[in-house]
């Protein structure tokens, strides 16, 4: 079944794939479809289609929920400098989240981490700006786990200078838990970045 998905660009939940995405790694999209099978997904939405993705495919209102989540974890990324509030990002992800980024492995702990540094340096009066944008999000919901392919962008900008561009690519599978969807596993593939300042994401 992996061999065709990687063949006719069609992802195991029946939606086709598109641009970047033709190419993503068998391995990424088994250890996807492992994690949802060993989380017990099964069953499909049954929630009417609300809207349309940027290709113009029809959406549930389910995954248009976790398409609102991913702008909104990005916002909370860009306004961290004004906020100054870690849980406002933190609060989108499941406390077993586990993620991988160019390789490397990530827990909610690591983002806690990361986010304390950046907040030590805003509040050491160090003016810096966050830039967090998602792009071209495809989601998929079956019962109450989805899985989703993604792009993303992120800029640190200390003292009106870029400090850090990071672009690429995101495979992640959420859950619902009571009426909203977090992240329990992102995996990240950086496409281009530049060895300036933060680590990105």
């Amino acid at each position: 079944m992996l061999e065709i998905i990687g063949k006719t660009g069609i992802d195991f939940m029946g939606k086709r794939l598109r641009g970047p995405y033709m190419n993503l790694h068998v391995g990424t999209i088994a250890s996807v479809f492992a994690l949802i099978l060993i989380q017990g997904g099964t069953g499909k939405a049954d929630t009417p289609p609300s809207q349309q993705n940027v290709y113009g495919d029809v959406i549930t209102q389910e995954e248009g929920l976790i398409v609102t989540m991913l702008n909104n974890v990005a916002n909370a990324e860009s306004q961290f400098s004004k906020t100054k509030d870690s849980v406002s990002i933190l609060r989108f992800y499941t406390q077993d989240y586990a993620g991988i980024k160019d390789g490397k492995s990530q827990t909610v702990k690591e983002k806690e981490k990361y986010l304390a540094e950046v907040l030590e340096r805003i509040n050491s009066d160090e003016p810096i700006g966050i830039s967090s944008k998602v792009l071209n999000i495809e989601p998929s919901v079956t019962g109450r786990l989805g899985w989703g392919t993604y792009e993303y962008e992120y800029k640190v900008i200390r003292s009106g200078v870029l400090q850090r561009f990071s672009q690429g690519l995101c495979t992640a599978i959420f859950r619902k838990q009571g009426d909203s969807w977090l992240i329990r596993h992102e995996h990240c593939s950086t496409a281009s970045r530049a060895p300036l300042f933060l680590n990105p994401r």
